[in-house]
């Protein structure tokens, strides 16, 4: 199996297993459970589109918003 799939299939599990404990507790904070479904969706949208496509002509691409001071310079290090 490709690694990056396997790596992706594996995150997926660890988020079944924060889902699970969250669920589990006393009073659930929705905003979590909310945050990690809609990460896990992301993750299996990928997973599906890597399986469905192939790997060798998926091409991934990763896009990162600008930080908000991304035009601030930072002072050299010593």
């Amino acid at each position: 199996m490709d690694q990056f799939l396997k790596s992706l299939t594996t995150r997926s599990q660890m988020l079944d297993v924060e889902l699970a404990a969250e669920r589990r507790r006393e009073k659930p904070d929705g905003e979590r459970l909310m945050a990690l479904r809609r990460i896990k969706r992301q993750l299996l949208a990928q997973i599906e589109y890597l399986r469905r496509e192939g790997r060798e002509r998926a091409e991934v691409r990763v896009s990162r918003r600008p930080g908000r001071f991304t035009d601030l310079s930072l002072p050299p290090l010593r």
